[in-house]
């Protein structure tokens, strides 16, 4: 997986509630240096309003943006909120905190605070992960806003903006950093994905290592547990590759040629290939003259791996593709080059690596039916 350049990792910037309140209220101040006037402001009322759906909408005003304020009453009553907007006719008080949890702020000092000089008063819980079960004594009335939502909606509103882009690129891209790391990262790894994580490290024993004391120890001594084995995988991996590559040529000289021949006659199947490097590489190529094909150029290929994933989904110009979710890698795939189609076989590859059986057919059938495709084309 590629990683892209993120101030918010190079700084290790919010993994504090103070660090995002400095950016939340920065954003928030219509006469900040990002160049948005209003434009986050009204995308957080924005946003307050759609997580209180039925109740009366807060106004677009003007608000005064402070930090760390007191809510409390007296000298000894400290209540410190993170951030809050006052405007004309209405205030809104905000907590900010990694999870949606009041963790014993007061919501009612909040409110009260919210709702002084006959302002129209609310107290906003703003979080990246919204847990309704840890909202209690009156935080569950709170209006829960996660970083996500907000995030997308000002990147939403700016990232097709050309003018905002030219005049403010170094504040776009913080935006665009700040999408990445709190939308786009946590889309690309979801919880489901860290439970099965989990669940396979309960299944291969190392389910242990989530007891031990240090986890900041525990993790870094699994990274370089992973790193090695990593490694180790990778070259077997190869090692692995090249194997199945051979008893797959073995078969297609020995065995698929004859079927072949036998089916469109002498001189039209040329021996197999394996004339690639790199992506390109996990294949076994064939010369076939076949519906009035003159070119001496391999028109059929036999895939798999790699070269099966990256012609599938990420070479350009290829139709009849498989949908990524329902391409299955374990199994071999048939290319045709000059159409750029290719077509998924039964054949897996633990069964190519087991040998496959002279009287086995199915890649020949599979060669057949892809040059049917093309006669049939060419006959039209």
């Amino acid at each position: 997986m590629e990683h892209d350049f993120n101030i918010f990792d190079v700084m290790h910037h919010g993994t504090h509630e103070k660090q995002l309140s400095n950016v939340f209220a920065w954003l928030l101040d219509v006469g900040g240096t990002h160049g948005l006037g209003d434009r986050f402001l009204r995308s957080f009322i924005d946003e307050v309003n759609a997580a209180q759906p039925g109740g009366a909408p807060f106004p677009r005003e003007t608000y005064r943006v402070r930090q760390e304020v007191n809510t409390g009453i007296g000298p000894d009553d400290i209540d410190i909120a993170d951030i809050v907007l006052t405007g004309e006719t209405a205030a809104l008080v905000v907590e900010n905190y990694f999870t949606s949890d009041g963790h014993q702020h007061g919501y009612e000092r909040y409110l009260a605070f919210g709702q002084r000089d006959a302002r129209r008063g609310g107290v906003v819980m703003l979080c990246r992960d919204e847990d309704r079960s840890r909202l209690s004594d009156g935080w569950q009335q709170s209006i829960v806003v996660t970083y996500g939502a907000l995030i997308d909606r000002l990147h939403s509103s700016v990232d097709g903006d050309t003018v905002y882009r030219s005049e403010n690129p170094d504040a776009h891209s913080f935006i665009a950093q700040m999408h990445r790391k709190f939308v786009s990262e946590e889309r690309r790894v979801s919880d489901r994905d860290v439970l099965g994580f989990v669940t396979a490290m309960c299944d291969s024993g190392e389910a242990e290592r989530y007891g031990w004391r240090s986890q900041d120890q525990v993790a870094e001594a699994f990274a370089s547990d992973l790193a090695a084995q990593g490694r180790q995988r990778y070259v077997e991996g190869s090692e692995l590759l090249q194997r199945i590559k051979g008893r797959l040529r073995s078969f297609s000289n020995e065995i698929l040629n004859r079927q072949l021949t036998s089916t469109f006659g002498d001189d039209h199947v040329g021996p197999s290939l394996v004339p690639y490097r790199g992506l390109y590489q996990w294949a076994v190529d064939f010369t076939v003259h076949h519906v009035g094909v003159d070119s001496p150029a391999p028109h059929v290929q036999l895939a798999f791996g790699p070269t099966a994933w990256f012609v599938n989904e990420r070479l350009p110009g290829w139709t009849h593709t498989m949908e990524p979710g329902i391409a299955d890698y374990s199994r071999v795939f048939v290319l045709r080059l000059d159409s750029k189609e290719l077509l998924q076989t039964p054949v897996t590859l633990p069964e190519v690596l087991d040998g496959l059986g002279t009287a086995d057919r199915r890649l020949h059938d599979a060669v057949v039916e892809l040059l049917a495709r093309r006669s049939s084309t060419l006959g039209e």
